[in-house]
């Protein structure tokens, strides 16, 4: 398998918010900043909930690899 589907096979299995919120910052290329004001929301949260849509992509991502 794939390095690319195995990363679209994890996003797949991410929420929705998690997913769209990765696509945004590191897809489209959105600051915090930006998506904090399109979100009306402040930054920090953006960060902690970006800090934790990572985390749960890394560990779906290692559990992949393990079953490798």
């Amino acid at each position: 398998m794939t390095d690319g589907r195995v990363v679209r096979q994890a996003m797949a299995m991410l929420s929705i918010s998690h997913r769209a919120l990765i696509y945004r910052a590191y897809f489209l290329g959105r600051t915090t900043a930006q998506i904090a004001s399109e979100d009306c929301t402040t930054e920090p949260i953006v960060r902690t909930e970006l800090h934790d849509a990572m985390l749960e992509l890394r560990r779906l991502l290692r559990g992949a690899h393990a079953a490798v």
